[in-house]
């Protein structure tokens, strides 16, 4: 369709389509809103459409996708923008440090969208950079305004829980990406004298990680009536591995996860797992993101931190 056509099923003048394209000041709310309308239904409004898109677009950069625990950022926060008639575009880094910087120069130099959320910390920014971000991180290494979880938190009410089942031998398994945890975990329970613990490191992910990591521990003998899980897909496999090597959970081993996704209610042996508040999280960095949409030079200078909640299921007991 011509723009002489459209001007006329409007009845406006070609002049003034055109400047509604351009989005003139001199033509009317009312007058665009006609024109964008008939333009969208004849299927040619991008065609013409020469002014910044009419919703705002918000780019949420992940980790990842594979990770039903990112995944639920992802549709909480899409929902968020969702509701307040933006639009988001997705993508993701493979926690690859490097590619993450390069996405975010791409979001904000050269697709100039309107806002930035970051799963994960944010390096320095290069002057010059007008679009707000924000960072959902624990992390206060972190060049942005952040919302994130209180790990530390987490990791030491796990343990103090286990404490009060009676256990003294308590392991964590992890895997390359978990090794925050891996430390606070050796930080606090270095804390009680009492307590024997190791730690492993599985070079695999997910299940697999659970599932490796649990031979590892029997491998050491080391006769551990609990273990803390960096998440929750390793706990399934540490769970698996144990019941398939004659263990009974929680009665021989106790198992504690971390994130809360939800197939933690519905295994078999329903999972103890620490609630992270990602919807909590998510409203947050939606709402500090909308102040700084308003205003670009507000800045909170600090980290939101939301504390978690320990949900107590199956997969734990007092120590026999």
């Amino acid at each position: 369709m011509t723009m002489r056509e459209l001007a006329k099923l409007c009845n406006v003048s070609v002049s003034t389509v055109s400047k509604a394209f351009c989005e003139a000041d001199d033509v009317s709310n009312e007058t665009k809103e006609l024109i964008f309308k008939i333009a969208k239904e004849q299927g040619c409004f991008g065609k013409y459409y020469k002014g910044k898109y009419y919703k705002k677009i918000i780019a949420v950069i992940c980790p990842e996708l594979v990770s039903e625990y990112y995944t639920i950022f992802i549709e909480e926060l899409g929902k968020l923008i969702e509701a307040n008639d933006g639009i988001s575009v997705i993508s993701y880094y493979n926690f690859d440090m490097g590619k993450k910087c390069e996405l975010i120069e791409y979001f904000a130099s050269y697709l100039k969208v309107d806002g930035i959320i970051v799963i994960g910390t944010v390096n320095e920014l290069k002057k010059g950079y007008d679009v707000p971000i924000v960072s959902i991180s624990s992390s206060s290494n972190n060049f942005a305004d952040s919302v994130g979880t209180d790990t530390e938190w987490a990791m030491r009410k796990a343990i103090n829980t286990l404490i009060d089942y009676g256990h003294k031998k308590i392991a964590y398994i992890g895997e390359p990406l978990t090794v925050t945890k891996m430390e606070i975990f050796e930080a606090i329970i270095k804390e009680t004298d009492s307590l024997s613990y190791t730690v492993i490191q599985s070079e695999h992910r997910f299940e697999e990680a659970g599932i490796n990591g649990v031979k590892q521990l029997l491998k050491e003998n080391g006769d551990y009536t609990a273990i803390i899980c960096a998440y929750d897909r390793i706990a399934f496999g540490a769970i698996k591995e144990l019941k398939t090597r004659g263990f009974k959970v929680p009665e021989d081993i106790s198992v504690i996860g971390i994130d809360n996704i939800c197939s933690s209610e519905f295994t078999e042996t329903s999972l103890t797992s620490i609630d992270t508040k990602p919807s909590d999280i998510c409203t947050l960095a939606w709402d500090l993101l909308c102040k700084k949409l308003k205003n670009k030079y507000f800045r909170i200078n600090q980290s939101i931190v939301v504390k978690p909640q320990l949900i107590i299921r199956e997969s734990i007991a007092n120590l026999r």
